[in-house]
């Protein structure tokens, strides 16, 4: 199996109770230092009025939330987050949004947890969605508007994952596992949210002591502020580099890295949504890694969205590659690679079409998944070549590296402002005045 895709995080076997109970365990002083940077947190959303407004009262209901849970014996603190999450709903949304969203989820869980075989289900699910879509599409629903995107941040591609785990199960599925995965507290906020895995957040919950799983979330959580904050920076560094106060050049060139760089913002969010998470005893894995300093596409794509990469792998990757492996390991690779860059490209647009009501399918859109499919593919070639050469190393190897990160980067920040631009005439009228 090549490495190209291949999901990092660890198959995690579910800690015992008594081994829980022993990592839930509270301390007065140790809480203390967890409770003092989430403050100083606090303060600095305030200060600096970090997001909207709503964001505020999110941080407020997650920090106290974990104020309380913190102390409240183990066996009732899964169900404490499940009471506030819902709760939240009705604070963080409209109520009558709030009541409808429940309502749906609870409606989808009845299907889901019914006696009828599996692929009565799906088709069952199936259609409520294409209603659902019509009514998203068409406006002829009497519903706000506000609902269609929470709707589809919370259930169109986590139930992916759902339904995928919920088949290959043995015991028919909890209302508890259920909840605790569809309504997630900074969901109701962040519409685009972090494609987390089912089995992972089950089995990641108290798998280590709660104290530095708490500090890892309060540091990502200080992580992804100053992404946010520095996103206002480099958003308006934009103006400064704008014909005539620099030549076009420079302000193409500048542009160019500025838009890419824009992407901090949906780093710095998901770094703070898996931060949150932490607070209440989910161990999750990293959201990104250095995607900055990728060497390959490959590599980018390893590093830019993990739980993405491991989604793909699960849903689409690995069960492509197992049917298709009997023609070769090499075109098993790479026919599996071009279903995970076409499933990708309409997932996302389908994700775009509940947030804005808009399906993506552009030039600009074909352009760049072809583009990036492309070089995925030539990189997994290369890579199957150079499986048996031995690592290089001293200044020439790190000098190679150097050079191979900045044209990486150099190359997916190009393609990224075309992909970035409403249209590719508007993208080629910025190429030529360096004008946006």
């Amino acid at each position: 199996m090549s490495g190209t895709l291949a999901a990092t995080t660890p198959i995690i076997q579910a800690p015992a109770l008594d081994v829980q109970l022993e990592r839930a365990k509270p301390d007065v002083q140790r809480f203390v230092m967890l409770a003092l940077p989430l403050a100083l947190l606090l303060l600095v959303f305030k200060v600096y009025r970090l997001e909207q407004p709503a964001f505020f009262n999110l941080a407020c209901l997650v920090f106290g939330g974990f104020a309380v849970t913190y102390w409240l014996p183990f066996r009732f603190k899964e169900n404490f987050v499940i009471l506030l999450s819902l709760a939240g709903a009705f604070i963080l949304l409209d109520p009558k949004v709030a009541a409808l969203l429940v309502a749906t989820g609870l409606a989808l869980f009845g299907i889901i947890r019914s006696g009828v075989a599996f692929r009565w289900r799906l088709l069952t699910l199936l259609a409520i969605a294409a209603v659902f879509a019509y009514g998203r599409s068409t406006g002829r629903f009497p519903i706000s508007g506000s609902f269609w995107p929470v709707f589809g941040g919370i259930f169109t591609l986590r139930m992916i994952i759902y339904l995928y785990d919920v088949k290959y199960q043995t015991t028919p599925p909890r209302l508890k596992d259920y909840l605790s995965y569809f309504f997630i507290l900074p969901n109701y906020y962040f519409s685009l949210f972090p494609v987390i895995d089912f089995q992972t957040m089950r089995k990641s919950f108290f798998q280590r002591d709660i104290h530095p799983v708490a500090q890892q979330g309060i540091w990502w959580i200080f992580r992804g502020t100053t992404h946010l904050l520095l996103y206002r920076v480099i958003y308006q560094m934009q103006a400064v580099f704008s014909p005539p106060k620099v030549s076009v050049q420079v302000a193409v060139v500048a542009k160019i890295i500025l838009a890419y760089l824009l992407y901090i913002r949906v780093t710095g969010q998901f770094h703070i949504i898996a931060g949150m998470l932490h607070l209440f005893g989910y161990d999750l894995p990293e959201t990104n890694h250095r995607y900055l300093l990728a060497r390959s596409m490959n590599d980018y794509w390893r590093r830019g969205n993990i739980y993405w990469k491991n989604f793909m792998v699960k849903i689409c990757y690995l069960p492509a590659y197992f049917k298709l492996r009997r023609g070769g390991e090499l075109r098993a690779q790479l026919l599996a690679i071009g279903c995970v860059v076409v499933t990708t490209w309409f997932l996302h647009a389908y994700q775009f079409f509940w947030l804005r009501n808009q399906f993506l399918v552009t030039a600009k859109d074909i352009v760049f998944w072809c583009f990036l499919g492309s070089m995925m593919l030539v990189n997994t070639w290369v890579e199957s070549k150079q499986k048996k050469r031995a690592p290089q190393t001293g200044w020439k190897a790190m000098l190679r590296q150097s050079l191979q990160v900045a044209g990486m980067f150099s190359l997916i920040a190009f393609f990224w402002s075309m992909w970035s631009s409403d249209s590719l005439t508007e993208w080629v009228h910025f190429l030529r005045s360096g004008n946006i």
